[in-house]
């Protein structure tokens, strides 16, 4: 197993939360797009993503906060490249030098790691919270923002700053304990107006909060859930990594750094049209053979192995192989964190259809947008398939068949179930997702949509405001397969 492989694609995973700043396209916010404000007796709960940029804090609240993210550095990353070949140069050994790359990964994901009971080996770290309705938290809003809290202060102009909470939380940690944080806001919103019910809005890692806070609370204090290209149903990234299921290409790799750095985009096709990426991949999969084992002990293991968060979005039917795979001979050692992973499988990951079939026959009313047509992270099996740039298509929609990005389905995937849910471009058949009827498609849309006034930020009013759930047939104007640009603009695609 090229558990090395494993490591190389847990420091790439980040990559799409760190460059954002290299888009081939400015966002802007439509301004044509005028939001207008409606009544609503409803709360409305957006739950997150995971917050990687800024979300954590070393001592939060005081006059020694700072960030506890990766703080890269050039002038330290030379340093440790000097070491490792003064390593290789005094001791004649290869292996003295891995082990000098790998106290370089360790030290710089040094803030994320959990103990070997899953909680943070950093006391003082602590992530943003924000209790109350963002009416409480002026300057958490901004129209210009570009993740989450564009969507939240969309929702704010629209239903009023009262009627808004915004769950963040620390997405390295058990998701039934932050569940319990959840229930206290959903408790807190429904104190503050009197009501009954509140509408949640989760995002990419916030999937697995909901679920965990549906599995635990049940449904009663429910009436809209919209899974925003959320993990509710698990991610091919992290089953695949923890399985060590992991695959370099040259494809993979072109499409993925043309995408993400579109300046060097030239110099990456002529890598690949030379031979040069083949190459290289080739080299990491050669180097992975023979050091495996010590990178996979000295690195992944002391860092995201130990996140309860990452391990949340592990498809529940791999959950089991991925477990042997990671702790097969460490289970006594890291018995309290395996209690909490086995705790999320058996409440959580295996009954995740069982959970929300629970909440649509208790009246819950759930929609589910997945987009696709942006290369995923260039380092394991499923990544060739369509995806948003950050999670898979396929689970994210609740189990649609999609193509290899550039491609078109196959002929035995186009005859799958009804022609009517396969999208006109032959990419996506969502006739075997769990609910084909409420699950929508944007293709070219990026991770968590809600940029301030767009109209995919519409489209999301539309389903919180709909009185009765609503299907992929309800409005004309927001069929199942939508075509966006950069700004969110929406159109049928044909």
């Amino acid at each position: 197993m090229k558990k090395l492989l494993c490591v190389l694609l847990s420091l790439i995973m980040v990559l799409p939360l760190g460059l954002t700043s290299f888009a081939a396209e400015e966002v802007t916010a439509p301004v044509e797009n005028v939001i207008e404000a409606v009544e609503t007796d409803t709360p409305v709960i957006v739950v997150r993503g995971m917050n990687f940029a800024g979300g954590l804090q070393f001592d939060r609240g005081t006059e020694n906060a700072r960030p506890a993210n990766v703080q890269f550095d050039a002038l330290e990353l030379f340093k440790y490249l000097i070491k490792t070949f003064a390593t290789v140069a005094t001791t004649l050994s290869i292996d003295a030098g891995v082990s000098v790359i790998c106290e370089y990964v360790v030290s710089l994901f040094s803030a994320y790691p959990c103990d070997n009971n899953g909680d943070s080996v950093h006391e003082n770290i602590t992530a943003a919270y924000y209790p109350e309705a963002v009416i409480n938290y002026p300057d958490l809003l901004s129209p210009d923002a570009e993740d989450e809290i564009s969507l939240v202060t969309s929702l704010a102009a629209r239903y009023g700053e009262d009627m808004v909470y915004y769950f963040d939380y620390d997405w390295r940690l058990d998701p039934m304990d932050n569940a319990d944080i959840l229930n206290e806001m959903v408790n807190t919103a429904l104190s503050d107006h009197g009501c009954e019910k509140v509408d949640i809005i989760c995002c990419s890692m916030g999937g697995s909060v909901t679920m965990a806070y549906m599995a635990e609370y049940g449904y009663s204090k429910l009436d809209t859930v919209i899974s925003n290209t959320s993990v509710m149903f698990g991610a091919d990234v992290i089953t695949d990594l923890f399985n060590g299921k992991v695959e370099f290409n040259a494809d993979t790799v072109e499409k993925y750094v043309s995408s993400m750095v579109p300046q060097i985009s030239w110099l990456i096709k002529i890598a690949k049209m030379t031979g040069v990426l083949g190459v290289l991949c080739n080299f990491i999969n050669d180097f992975a053979e023979k050091y495996e084992e010590k990178i996979f002990e000295e690195t992944l293991i002391p860092t995201f192995a130990t996140l309860p968060g990452f391990w949340s979005m592990m498809k529940g039917e791999e959950y089991l192989n991925a477990r042997e795979f990671i702790f097969g001979d460490k289970e006594e050692e890291y018995e309290g964190l395996l209690s909490r992973l086995d705790n999320y499988y058996y409440s959580v990951s295996s009954r995740r259809q069982e959970i929300t079939d629970g909440a649509l026959t208790s009246g819950v009313k759930l929609a589910v947008i997945a987009n696709y047509n942006s290369p995923l992270v260039p380092a394991y099996e499923s990544a060739k398939y369509q995806g948003d740039g950050v999670v898979e298509t396929a689970p994210m929609a609740g189990g649609a068949l999609t193509s290899v990005l550039g491609s078109t389905l196959s002929k035995e995937q186009l005859s799958v179930g009804e022609s009517k849910y396969v999208s006109a471009d032959k990419c996506i058949n969502a006739s075997t997702c769990i609910y084909p009827d409420y699950t929508w498609f944007g293709k070219d849309a990026g991770h968590v949509v809600g940029l301030y006034g767009s109209e995919f930020t519409h489209f999301l009013f539309t389903l919180l405001e709909a009185e009765t759930q609503p299907t992929i047939n309800t409005w004309a104007q927001y069929p199942q397969f939508m075509q966006s640009d950069v700004n969110e603009t929406l159109a049928p695609l044909v």
